[in-house]
């Protein structure tokens, strides 16, 4: 069978927002304030999770999550989609952002991430990557790729445009793999 693989390249953005339990956000608090720092500053602190001593819990990757991930519009995005081993099309991030068109080039379709760009109260982690960001792939029964087929799942955050998510004809591709360096991160929470 055919496959379609689509390689997205460039800056990106992760936003974790953090499913707590009362009784753990106690317990982390607890520790935070024996520490004598802020919640914050700890969720990004690679050995505060080997002080929590909890087997579940290594990492901030193995705490519930709602994870948004999603490629940003910069000039260093760019998007590849192979179809059969052949590159079909390579283009960079403006001109899937780009509203000012007669025609659009690409579908698209707005995606709330968190709501009408509101975030629920909570505590909330953010990663800046660039790299590899994701390599996705779907096989198919078709012989000829049509470019309106895909639709680009576009929201925004901290007004600037993000990629968040690519279907094909209505079904979602598999993550091949990813490779990205971390630039920045932080952590903040909404009461």
């Amino acid at each position: 069978m055919p496959q379609i693989k689509i390689n997205i390249f460039g800056e990106g953005i992760e936003i974790r927002h953090l499913l707590l339990d009362p009784e753990i956000l106690e317990q982390w608090n607890e520790l935070a304030n024996r520490k004598n720092k802020v919640i914050m500053d700890l969720i990004t602190d690679p050995f505060f999770y080997h002080a929590l001593r909890n087997p579940n819990i290594r990492s901030l990757e193995d705490v519930n999550a709602n994870v948004v991930k999603a490629m940003l519009d910069t000039s260093l995005s760019q998007i590849e989609i192979w179809f059969q081993r052949h590159k079909v099309i390579k283009f960079k991030s403006h001109e899937l952002f780009n509203e000012m068109l007669l025609f659009p080039l690409f579908q698209t379709k707005e995606n709330h991430v968190f709501g009408a760009n509101e975030f629920p109260s909570g505590l909330y982690s953010i990663k800046k990557k660039k790299g590899l960001l994701r390599s996705i792939a779907i096989e198919t029964s078709d012989e000829e790729l049509n470019l309106d087929d895909f639709i680009f799942e576009v929201s925004a955050y901290q007004n600037k445009r993000i990629l968040t998510n690519i279907t094909y004809k209505n079904q979602q591709l598999r993550l091949i793999k990813s490779d990205t360096l971390i630039t920045h991160q932080s952590a903040f929470e909404i009461k």
